[in-house]
């Protein structure tokens, strides 16, 4: 709030003090209600939670029978006399609800945000104001100055929340369709996810399956490696054992061959002098 602004600014005010500001600050609408809090309390000991409070249930009130003229407005809108659905109908705004141009024509909606623009500057202006007034002043003129700034954003807030009935029934059929649209979207999505959670799970499954084949094969192999190292191992001691027979083999001496300690070769020897014997 601008009391809790000002107080971080090192700037703070008694509780008479923002009571009698408040109530001086009040637009002219408001002046009856201010003259029965007078009358009823006493400004000197009245808290300003008290004061707010009771201006906030005027205004809610002051907003409920808005609220009540313009449904009736907007019925009697909605439901012409016989005489005048008749006549041709002219385009009427809905911002100044006067006829013969289109909202986006109307001169309050272009000066409505000329002055969102200038709203932030306004309210800079409106913390200045307040720091420059001294407290022990009892001038209407301050009063009547923080009054212009302090309030202006309350009247322009009423002025702005001026919705029609068609309106308002415009835009809750717009938002309704907008609704049941996402409602379509939404259950659509949901079956898309049942769909992919499910071949997600079937997913999962294959391939744990998967992996158990492969640890499966894995153990098979590591089986065929071992018995592969174990018939290379053998297949080297037959190869070695081969070796050696063959070459015990070439060592071994033939039956007919008599040679020894003392044995000449050459003395055995038989001269044949007759190869050849005439037959009888």
């Amino acid at each position: 709030s601008i009391v809790n602004s000002l107080k971080k600014l090192g700037k703070s005010y008694s509780n008479q003090e923002l009571v009698r500001k408040i109530s001086r600050c009040l637009p002219k609408t408001w002046t009856p209600n201010v003259m029965v809090i007078e009358e009823a309390k006493d400004l000197s000991t009245l808290s300003l939670e008290h004061l707010l409070g009771s201006l906030m249930t005027h205004e809610t009130m002051m907003k409920n029978h808005e609220h009540v003229q313009k449904g009736k407005k907007a019925f009697k809108n909605k439901f012409p006399q016989e005489e005048e659905s008749s006549k041709r109908e002219e385009p009427t705004c809905y911002e100044c609800k006067k006829s013969g141009h289109f909202k986006n024509e109307c001169p309050n909606l272009k000066k409505k945000e000329k002055f969102k623009k200038e709203q932030s500057k306004k309210k800079k202006a409106f913390v200045a104001t307040w720091d420059d007034i001294d407290p022990s002043s009892s001038g209407e003129e301050n009063d009547e100055e923080v009054a212009n700034i302090a309030f202006m954003e309350i009247e322009e807030d009423e002025d702005e929340v001026n919705f029609s009935f068609d309106e308002l029934q415009d835009a809750y059929e717009n938002l309704f369709h907008e609704y049941k649209n996402v409602c379509i979207k939404n259950k659509s999505l949901k079956k898309d996810v049942f769909s992919m959670s499910k071949e997600l799970e079937n997913l999962k499954n294959e391939n744990s399956k998967y992996i158990n084949d492969i640890e499966s094969l894995k153990f098979e192999n590591s089986y065929y490696v071992n018995e592969i190292e174990v018939l290379n191992k053998t297949f080297s001691k037959f190869s070695n054992s081969s070796d050696k027979l063959d070459n015990l083999l070439g060592l071994q001496r033939c039956v007919f061959d008599k040679a020894g300690l003392g044995y000449d070769e050459m003395n055995n020897v038989r001269h044949f002098n007759n190869f050849f014997v005439k037959k009888n």
